[in-house]
């Protein structure tokens, strides 16, 4: 009887511990299904940090300097496996994008394909 309980509680604490987990990887929730861009701009800020690494970037929009953001589904860990390096991106640099559209959020996007300075970065793996 006490080895069925301590079952049933493990059981119980594994299926709580599970909803975080799905909520952040819930990627259909907060990317539209259907990419989009290219865009074009100047990157402002480069984070190769944990969880996913994402960029910052300025583009111009009827004349004006908008600031996006875009970000990768992949960790630094396995992009630095495909080439990237904490200075893949820099300030300065001039980026074009295709992402996939937040749901919610304008300017926000999940990343596709890159290209910096005219040289596509690996993202198809």
């Amino acid at each position: 009887m006490r080895t069925m309980m301590l079952r049933a509680v493990v059981l119980a604490l594994c299926a709580l511990g599970a909803g975080p987990v799905a909520a952040h990887h819930g990627g259909d929730v907060e990317w539209v299904n259907k990419t989009a861009g290219p865009i074009e701009g100047t990157a402002t800020k480069f984070a190769f940090q944990f969880p996913h690494v994402f960029f910052e970037m300025d583009v111009v929009e009827n004349g004006v300097a908008v600031p996006w953001t875009i970000t990768t589904r992949w960790t630094p860990t396995i992009l630095r496996e495909h080439g990237w390096t904490r200075e893949s991106i820099k300030p300065g640099d001039k980026v074009a994008v295709t992402y996939l559209p937040h749901v919610e959020k304008p300017r926000i996007g999940q990343m596709q394909t890159i290209e910096v300075n005219g040289t596509a970065l690996a993202l198809s793996f």
